[in-house]
């Protein structure tokens, strides 16, 4: 039997561009079953899974002082492909010369940008990454174990220097279930069960371009390894990377860090897993490259991602994106986009976008909720939330723009399109804060003086949007026996807004005190209707008529129920009452 190696990129299956071509002819020591001698064909090529696009026979005309740009716009046109690479990886705007090319498009590709890069398929996207540096496999060493399981070792060694290289993932590139990291000499060692007859070894690490072996196995095996899809999730801002989050440090072991590194977004998809802990369960060390269906986590996973549901007695860590259903105890960790629902004993936090539901005990966090609610008993976080709606127990807090926000405590954006409604309320920009307190940067914000029917001469303080604003105030009765100070708080609303003239109307309770300071459970509201003339900018003068309700002082001396009266209240009973304030406003 003879075994046959190619050197490729993991996700390819076969591709016709070969750059390098080495053969070494090797022997692998006899089988029980029958003795075997191996050729080895090793093979450095660029490729992808299902590589047409790469693969594709191009035609191109000379470009004299286009920039990479220009030439990229070309090729999308022509060849109907994106490409995705990092943001400060090229520079698009640099001018080129590059002779007329007829052949294959990943020959252009490094042609126009340097043997320094590789390329990989994902999809309609083309992915550019940067791989200066080549390794190899220099030996490969097979042993057959009992109940269809096989050994495969070998060394990874630097093309260029000869030299080992260490931390170097390698895995099953068939069936995508094991895989582990080379040692400080190079070593490797895979625990394969059930082997394909074809088998293949992938290799990745950070700067390097992607190795692959393809073995035939010298044994006899009864089952074939299954297809599996494979994917490449690209993200151009490494913050918002799992592996770089303080999350992703705490959950996750260094070994998993550093294959993440190397693999980049490679990941498989699968129909279900279980596991105990992160790296102990049905995929091995692999988990954190598959995207699976159905997800079990007794205490905690870590996996690329879910398109169905996933389920923790503790947490979920997703390196990429969660569609579907999940549900953890403790957290809930996504690196990618979250479109579902998710439900956590604490907390949720994605790291990209959100189309659907997080619903936590304690803290939500997304970077963008492109549409859906955050609901939470303590503290929603998001960069941007324009098309979202946030409710929490304690506070929202939106570092960009937002559609609505709602809450116990405080709310805090820059730009809402919506309505807040919280005790305090602060942002640049919000129409309709509805709170005790607004602080709106871009909004009104007035001092007022006045003196009401009542003989109360109050201070009021009123801060908001353009339209909805916030009442407080205090203030002192000038002739009353029974009450001497009084503060107020209410909400208003601004309905007309002229160079000269302005109409607005608000609700307000008042609290009295007498004059020790002893809260007095006889209170008022008024509904204010307040015309004012502008005097200049910053000046008001306005007399506002008011309906009012008050209740009476002495409710033990007269006949109980409500009367109506043109003016003033009745101190004997609970009063409706028409009533009036003139005072003077300044702006600022």
């Amino acid at each position: 039997m003879t075994s046959i190696i190619l050197n490729k990129h993991p996700m390819s299956k076969y591709y016709n561009f070969i750059k390098h071509l080495k053969i070494v002819i090797y022997i692998i020591r006899k089988s029980k079953l029958f003795a075997v001698s191996t050729l080895v064909m090793c093979f450095n090529s660029l490729s992808a899974d299902a590589q047409n696009k790469l693969s594709d026979n191009i035609q191109l005309p000379k470009f004299e002082g286009a920039t990479i740009r220009e030439i990229f716009d070309v090729l999308k046109q022509d060849q109907s492909v994106l490409f995705s690479y990092n943001s400060q990886l090229l520079n698009l705007d640099e001018e080129v010369n590059v002779d007329r090319y007829q052949g294959l498009l990943v020959g252009y590709l490094e042609k126009l940008l340097g043997e320094k890069y590789s390329f990989k398929e994902a999809n309609s996207h083309i992915i550019i990454t940067y791989a200066p540096q080549r390794m190899d496999v220099s030996t490969v060493d097979m042993d057959t174990i009992k109940n269809n399981r096989t050994k495969i070792s070998g060394y990874v060694k630097d093309i260029r220097t000869d030299m080992p290289v260490k931390f170097v993932t390698v895995y099953d590139g068939t069936a995508y279930q094991f895989s582990t990291l080379t040692d400080k000499s190079g070593y490797f060692e895979l625990d394969v069960k059930n082997p394909a007859p074809t088998f293949t070894i992938a290799m990745s690490k950070e700067n390097y371009r992607d190795t692959a072996l393809v073995l035939l196995l010298p044994i006899e095996v009864s089952r074939k390894g299954k297809e599996r899809k494979t994917g490449y999730y690209h993200a151009s801002d490494s913050s918002k990377m799992i592996s770089n989050t303080a999350f992703g440090r705490f959950f996750t072991s260094s070994r998993q860090r550093v294959q993440n590194l190397n693999l980049g977004g490679f990941f498989v998809y699968s129909p279900f897993q279980i596991s105990m802990t992160p790296g102990l369960g049905t995929h091995g060390f692999f988990n954190s490259q598959i995207v699976n269906k159905f997800s079990l986590n007794i205490i905690g996973g870590y996996t690329a991602g879910v398109t169905g549901t996933e389920l923790a007695g503790a947490f979920n860590v997703n390196q990429f994106d969660m569609q579907g259903v999940q549900f953890a105890g403790l957290f809930n960790v996504v690196g990618g986009d979250v479109r579902g629902f998710q439900a956590a004993g604490v907390s949720n936090v994605g790291l990209n976008k959100l189309s659907g539901v997080q619903l936590a005990g304690i803290w939500n966090s997304i970077d963008t909720v492109a549409s859906g609610i955050q609901l939470t008993g303590g503290i929603n976080l998001a960069n941007n939330a324009v098309q979202g709606i946030q409710f929490a127990g304690v506070m929202n807090l939106a570092k960009s723009e937002v559609g609505s926000q709602f809450a116990g405590g405080i709310n805090i954006a820059q730009k809402v399109r919506g309505v807040q409604l919280a005790v305090i309320n602060m942002a640049d920009s919000s129409d309709y804060p509805i709170g005790v307190f607004n602080w709106i940067k871009n909004g009104s914000r007035q001092l007022s003086l006045g003196l009401d029917e009542s003989k109360f001469m109050g201070l009021s303080f009123r801060s908001g949007g353009r339209v909805m604003y916030s009442v407080l105030g205090v203030g002192t009765y000038l002739n009353d026996g029974h009450f001497k100070y009084g503060i107020e708080a209410g909400i208003g609303a601004h309905l007309i807004q002229r160079t000269s003239f302005t109409l607005s109307t608000e609700l307000v309770h008042r609290t009295h005190f007498d004059e020790d300071l002893k809260y007095n459970d006889t209170n008022r509201s008024s509904l204010r209707v307040i015309p004012a003339m502008n005097l200049s900018r910053q000046l008001q003068v306005y007399a506002a008529p008011s309906l009012t309700y008050s209740e009476a002082i002495h409710p033990g001396l007269a006949n109980k129920g409500v009367i109506w009266k043109a003016w003033g209240a009745d101190q004997r009973r609970n009063t409706f009452h028409g009533g009036g304030t003139v005072g003077l406003t300044y702006r600022f």
